[in-house]
């Protein structure tokens, strides 16, 4: 991944003159001038993102790392569904931004991609993309962070095949499928697969031995390339999740490889006493505003 600043468009600024000044400016004691501060491990939001220190106050008015860690928890959660590949880096923009000493803001263009791609698995727990994270608010410049994940459809991964094995998204693509097996690759196209040797793990599946069954990879049948496909060996065991379209074919929601990690098996244990109707409520409690409401400043794109 290619460090946040070359996200960036500018060819017009000396970057490494930029930088002195702004790392300058950022650690003088003058009053209400932004500081940089290492990014704290409990951030946990925000780990693993390419710079280590981040600005305060932040982009949403968090005034203290006490404030940013409280709020950013809210999005934890989410980030496990993995609803979006630049969801990271959107929150992370407005939650811990790169230090400098000009505000970089998202580009309309990545807070509408993440928003697109979150806001129905928000929906479907029972609330709405949040107002402070208006894409109204965000603008298309030189100076704004824009989407790194943005591949064109015909290069486009299957999508069934991007999903991370955290327990939240096993539990939620559970809720979301009617065909959930365990089982070994059989036949495998460039759009279709078939699963041999598969046993149900849906609740009260009396069907606990499933025949071989085809899945499409993607809705229509289309073509997409499946990297957990070409690295799982055809004698090891997957995880396959599915629904049936309106044609009556299974098309895939997620394949992963079986694994014995920890959250993994704790995913598999819970799915026969899971009520999926109440999935939701620890996601909606732990998103819940708290009583003070940070709003997202008014900013102003500077002129180009």
């Amino acid at each position: 991944m290619y460090f946040l600043l070359s996200l960036l468009t500018t060819s017009w600024l000396p970057v490494n003159a930029y930088l002195s000044e702004s790392w300058s400016l950022m650690s003088s004691d003058r009053p209400n001038v932004p500081k940089c501060v290492d990014i704290p491990a409990n951030l946990t939001l925000c780990q693993n993102m390419q710079y280590t220190q981040m600005r305060l106050p932040n982009l949403l008015d968090h005034d203290t790392l006490r404030e940013v860690i409280d709020a950013s928890r809210d999005w934890e959660r989410l980030l496990q569904l993995n609803c979006h590949p630049d969801a990271q880096l959107f929150l992370c923009s407005l939650y811990a931004p790169i230090c400098l000493d000009k505000e970089i803001l998202p580009c309309k263009s990545l807070c509408q991609a993440v928003k697109n791609g979150c806001e129905p698995r928000m929906a479907a727990y029972g609330f709405p993309w949040p107002e402070m994270l208006s894409c109204g608010g965000y603008e298309e410049g030189d100076m704004c962070i824009k989407p790194v994940n943005s591949l064109k459809p015909t290069e486009s991964t299957c999508a069934a095949c991007q999903q991370v094995a955290t327990y939240e998204n096993l539990v939620d693509n559970f809720c979301r499928s009617s065909l959930v097996v365990k089982g070994k690759l059989g036949k495998i196209s460039s759009n279709s697969i078939k699963v041999r040797n598969a046993r149900s793990l849906k609740k009260g599946d009396r069907r606990r031995s499933v025949g071989e069954t085809e899945i499409q990879l993607s809705a229509q049948g289309k073509d997409c390339p499946c990297e957990v496909l070409e690295t799982t060996d055809k004698s090891a065991r997957v995880l396959i999740m599915a629904n049936r379209d309106a044609h009556g074919h299974f098309v895939a929601n997620l394949i992963v490889p079986w694994q014995k990690e920890k959250n993994f098996k704790r995913a598999v244990h819970s799915f026969q006493r899971l009520n999926c109707h109440s999935l939701g409520r620890e996601i909606r409690e732990s998103a819940r505003r708290r009583p003070h409401a940070y709003h997202l400043r008014t900013h102003e794109l500077p002129p180009v």
